[in-house]
């Protein structure tokens, strides 16, 4: 409507505007733009303003952190196969049991520690092959493994 009272006023005077109402026109239409451009400006900040989110709901915020943090923990975090577990305690379970042979591995402390570490390598070549075998299977029932570093179908009287 008020473009039509421009046009309007602007036929009445034959049809010709003046440089000074151009000029005054580019001026208003410049401030409105500028106006306009500040009230943008000042929302976008208010919105991006994260202080603001966190007062209005501290609870929301409190929440977000936490998700953000559970996250961002699990791409630093390696997590453990149940091999590796059980390799690990038994690894503990030897060190710790060796603890004791290692002061004394002269003379027949020195034999005890060498049958001991065989023994050891048996029982973990042993268990690794019966873990291997049930994950391959996915729950059934394991196979005894035989072969050069198998305990099972040895014969006593060799």
């Amino acid at each position: 409507m008020a473009e039509r009272e421009y046009l309007s006023n602007t036929r009445e005077r034959g049809g010709e505007r003046s440089t000074e109402d151009i000029h005054q026109d580019i001026a208003k239409k410049e401030e409105n733009i500028s106006q306009t451009v500040e009230q943008i400006g000042e929302r976008i900040k208010e919105k991006l303003d994260w202080r603001g989110y966190v007062k209005d709901s501290p609870y929301w915020a409190l929440g977000a952190a936490a998700g953000l943090g559970y996250l961002a923990s699990g791409m630093f975090i390696t997590r453990t196969t149940p091999e590796e577990r059980i390799m690990g305690s038994i690894a503990e379970e030897v060190r710790d049991s060796l603890g004791g042979l290692r002061a004394g591995a002269g003379g027949l402390g020195l034999i005890k520690l060498t049958l001991l570490g065989i023994a050891t390598k048996a029982i973990t070549s042993w268990i690794k092959n019966v873990t291997s075998t049930v994950v391959a299977s996915r729950g059934t029932v394991p196979r005894p493994q035989t072969g050069r570093d198998s305990i099972v179908g040895q014969r006593a009287d060799t």
